[in-house]
């Protein structure tokens, strides 16, 4: 009997997918994979295509702008702490932030990409494991995170949030929630 048990729960493990260990780039389709691309230029970005960055592009963009806000999140996010993206960009257009819409992975792109209309024009963005050397997502998040934080690389702080506010590239404040 403990047998049959195993070989169940082996067939069930092998069927299942389990989604946000690594950045999910591999189960992509095809299709989705050709709108992954290497960020060139942030003046050269357009909505069509997901571009990977880490935290010192995103950091260099940053010094160009008065007030920024990076968001960090995970597609098809149901918690209490995620939005829809037009209400971050409503936020952003409302209080003059230069809006950074970063993707923690690739899991569940399609759920963001329903959710761009002609009035969502922020590009999106995804951390660029590569530059980390780690497939995990956990790992490559916390360093592209400490990037943005300015603080050392290998440090595990308490996670505050994922809204980061910016004054020019000086980390003002993370919050979880849009402010009121």
């Amino acid at each position: 009997m403990k047998i049959i048990l195993s070989i169940l729960l082996c067939l069930s493990l092998t069927s299942c997918t389990v989604y946000g260990v690594t950045n999910d780039y591999k189960k992509l389709s095809e299709k989705e994979k050709t709108t992954v691309v290497a960020l060139e230029s942030f003046d050269k970005t357009d909505t069509q295509h997901v571009y990977k960055i880490n935290g010192q592009q995103l950091k260099s963009e940053l010094a160009k702008h008065p007030k920024s806000l990076v968001y960090i999140f995970t597609n098809g996010c149901t918690s209490q702490y995620c939005l829809p993206m037009s209400n971050y960009e409503r936020f952003a257009e409302e209080n003059n932030y230069k809006l950074f819409l970063v993707m923690e992975g690739y899991s569940h792109l399609n759920k963001t990409i329903e959710q761009r209309s002609e009035v969502f024009k922020q590009p999106l963005y995804s951390i660029d494991n590569d530059s980390y050397n780690s497939w995990y997502s956990v790992r490559y998040h916390r360093l592209f995170a400490n990037e943005l934080r300015g603080i050392e690389k290998k440090a595990k702080p308490e996670w505050e949030g994922s809204l980061y506010f910016f004054n020019y590239d000086k980390l003002e404040k993370i919050t979880r929630d849009l402010p009121q």
